[in-house]
């Protein structure tokens, strides 16, 4: 009786600690988004009768985890991506001007999400190279399960190569659900090490039987081998 406790009780535990090895290593779900962007330069001078233009097109991608573990380190990344012009009309035919010509241009980034550490936490500020794109990513994560929203931000500021006053545009804000689980309130590294001790724990429980199963085997091998003989 005791004998086939044992084996359910070991068959049980190896069950659920596989299961907590797998949770562990399931990779986070994540989502894109793909927005395109042609600023309005509100606030930026003209030059006589021609207007300020960022040269070509642009488009913003956002790429985030919908859902991650308790204790795992997750990424938001975002891109603002440089297109080709696909024009054949110049800005300066068009009554235009390059704002590289007066202007050093930077994209400035924030994330909020209450409940979750952020890494850089301040706003973010890169320089755009004309005909550039520009990369930022945020490191996050959170002790606690539950849903978080987050909200993205993105502006183009503007400094005067004269050194006159800078201007700042906003040009994209987006608000990102953040999904945080567990499993039975366990992180991804615990739940890998208790599952490494469940295994460990039903193999120990059944290892008697193990033991008994390899010598009936072999008994049985050297039986045949005898009756062959």
């Amino acid at each position: 009786m005791w004998k086939k406790i044992r084996r359910l009780l070991s068959i049980c535990i190896l069950a659920i600690s596989i299961i907590l090895i797998l949770w562990s290593y399931l990779p986070d779900q994540r989502l894109v988004e793909v927005h395109p962007v042609q600023p309005g330069l509100v606030g930026v001078k003209p030059i006589g009768e021609k207007q300020p233009s960022l040269p070509g097109k642009r488009q913003v991608r956002l790429e985030w985890p919908s859902s991650m573990r308790i204790g795992d380190e997750g990424k938001i990344m975002l891109d603002f991506e440089y297109l080709e012009e696909d024009s054949s009309i110049s800005m300066l035919e068009a009554g235009f001007y390059d704002m590289y010509d007066s202007y050093n241009i930077m994209a400035e980034t924030k994330l909020e999400a209450a409940g979750i550490k952020i890494e850089p936490a301040n706003p973010t500020r890169v320089s755009i190279l004309p005909g550039q794109s520009v990369h930022l990513e945020w490191l996050i994560n959170s002790e606690q399960a539950g849903t978080y929203r987050g909200k993205v931000w993105l502006s183009l500021r503007f400094l005067p190569l004269d050194g006159s006053t800078p201007v700042q545009v906003p040009v994209y804000v987006n608000e990102v659900d953040l999904k945080v689980t567990s499993f039975m309130g366990l992180s991804a590294s615990m739940a890998r090490f208790v599952g490494g001790v469940g295994v460990l724990l039903s193999l120990m429980l059944i290892f008697n039987d193990m033991i008994h199963w390899s010598n009936d085997r072999k008994a049985m091998k050297t039986t045949m081998e005898k009756e062959v003989y």
